[in-house]
């Protein structure tokens, strides 16, 4: 995973995990539009055993992190509750994008 902001890079993920790289990253955003959080799979990554995965609580810390949504790998991510995670999205103004 890595947080993008107006084509800059903040962070990468590291041993840390996502929760961590989003903490980490709230405090280093600059002025303009808001960061994205980016998850996508590793080239050589499992894809039987070892898919990027977002759940509600990845949601809520990009929200308080004040990033602006999430792009994960489209049919190669695994999205946890997805009606919650589409529910507080909607109502927190957030976005979630595939990416081929």
């Amino acid at each position: 995973a890595v947080v993008v902001q107006e084509g800059h890079i903040l962070g990468i993920e590291a041993a840390e995990g996502t929760d961590e790289l989003i903490k980490r990253c709230a405090t280093l955003k600059r002025e303009g539009a808001s960061p994205v959080l980016v998850k996508l799979s590793k080239a050589g990554q499992d894809q039987d055993l070892d898919l990027p995965t977002i759940g509600p609580q990845t949601l809520k810390n990009v929200k308080d992190a004040g990033f602006c949504g999430i792009a994960v790998h489209a049919g190669r991510s695994l999205i946890y509750n997805v009606d919650e995670v589409c529910d507080f999205a909607d109502e927190n103004g957030l976005f979630i994008q595939g990416l081929l």
